[in-house]
């Protein structure tokens, strides 16, 4: 398991001009190396604040890497007319975890009554994206906010073919976005983060899959608000590689399952999230997301043929037999499939072994997944053709419920191996 950041102090350097020792609402930015973007999310937070809450006492914090590029001057550059303090990590340690540990931190000395997490990256962030986020909970309607971007058909599709079902079918909970980055959740689910070890070199995964995980599990009401808008951050090194991205989002899945069992194993169906609807019309079209179908079968067919042994060797037998016809029908020229009952089936039987092995027989297990997940990122393009909006999320739904239904087995096979 990755180091975390429970019981280690990482604020260092901080620089705090105003002297600011309270704040009604407090706007986080993690950064490493954003010299060239920090300051549009800083002047939108400050505009949006300022705007939609003149009269609470709010603070922009930027928790940084110990940035090299001058981000720390951005910052305070920035045309801003909110107070703003600057921390950062000591030197040498960098992860988005060892970011957000910081910001919580923060967010307690300063007693926020509502904390706002926004990346540091973004493109196309809105003014009003504060009030969607913010409103819930000073309302009193939620305490945690995730975010529903307008986003293309096929874009995140490890969100909706994998993040989405599970998460669903282990919490209980419909989030369709549920690895969003953006969020805000009230001070006193703060006060229970701030007790919580956070993986330090996290990318960002794992950080937002436990925090809505946390939130759920302490009861708190959960929202998802409509920002009307898609999300554009820049391009990040994992755009282009689907299998490796996959990786990192499975590892941080597959440790949540273990770490959260006592909960999640008395969860037995799951109920819609309320949706919060500040901005009701999307007002920018998503960018059109291109599917490279041979992209994806090539790597259906290399990944495959180069981790089959593993199938065969935790994947029940029905299981294997299955992905290995799909596995010959690529390989021979022609399209696979990989319907809902087989991907799950599937993505159990790796939750099931993950828990139970070693760290190098977990990186194999996940490696074996990833082929899997590029025929189901095909077969979703498939049935997606000619279908509307409307018809595509109902396809999902369904698709989710294939995970729902697997689930009784899954906790038993698990508390077998227990």
């Amino acid at each position: 398991m990755a180091e975390t950041t429970k019981g280690m102090n990482l604020i260092s350097g901080m620089v705090n001009p105003q002297g600011v020792e309270a704040a009604d609402i407090a706007v986080f930015i993690p950064s490493y190396e954003e010299a060239n973007n920090i300051a549009l999310p800083t002047r939108k937070a400050s505009a949006g604040i300022q705007k939609f809450y003149p009269d609470l006492v709010s603070v922009i914090v930027n928790c940084d890497n110990n940035s090299s590029d001058g981000t720390k001057d951005a910052f305070f550059q920035a045309e801003c007319d909110l107070p703003r303090i600057y921390v950062s990590t000591p030197p040498g340690l960098r992860g988005k975890g060892a970011n957000l540990a910081n910001a919580i931190q923060m967010a307690a000395n300063l007693s926020a009554k509502v904390v706002v997490i926004v990346d540091a990256n973004l493109l196309s962030i809105k003014t009003t994206w504060f009030k969607s986020l913010i409103d819930p909970i000073l309302c009193g309607s939620a305490e945690y906010v995730s975010p529903l971007y307008v986003r293309h058909r096929y874009d995140s599709p490890i969100s909706q073919n994998l993040v989405y079902p599970l998460l669903r079918t282990l919490f209980g909970r419909r989030v369709l976005q549920p690895i969003s980055v953006d969020h805000a959740f009230s001070g006193r689910l703060n006060e229970i983060f701030l007790n919580s070890g956070w993986a330090i070199d996290d990318r960002g995964y794992k950080s937002d899959l436990k925090l809505l995980s946390a939130a759920i599990m302490n009861g708190a009401p959960v929202c998802q608000s409509f920002m009307a808008y898609p999300r554009i951050s820049t391009p990040d090194t994992l755009d282009h590689n689907l299998p490796k991205a996959f990786g990192y989002v499975a590892r941080a899945l597959f440790d949540l399952t273990i770490e959260t069992w006592d909960f999640w194993k008395h969860v037995k169906r799951s109920r819609p999230t309320i949706m919060s609807v500040v901005d009701e019309t999307p007002l920018n079209p998503a960018p059109i997301v291109e599917v490279d179908r041979q992209a994806l079968i090539g790597g259906f067919v290399d990944l495959g043929l180069e981790y089959q042994e593993v199938w065969k060797e935790y994947f029940p037998g029905g299981l294997t037999e299955g992905l290995q016809r799909e596995l010959a029908i690529a390989a021979g020229g022609g399209t696979p499939t990989m319907p809902a009952e087989l991907w799950s089936q599937a993505v159990f039987a790796v939750t099931v072994a993950y828990k139970k092995s070693g760290e190098e027989v977990r990186t194999d297990l996940i490696k074996s997944l990833s082929p899997l997940f590029l025929a189901k990122a095909l077969t979703a393009h498939t049935c997606a053709s000619g279908m509307n909006e409307r018809q595509y999320n109902a396809l999902l739904e369904c698709e989710a419920l294939s995970f729902e239904a697997g689930k009784a087995n899954l906790v038993s096979r698990w508390a077998d191996d227990c």
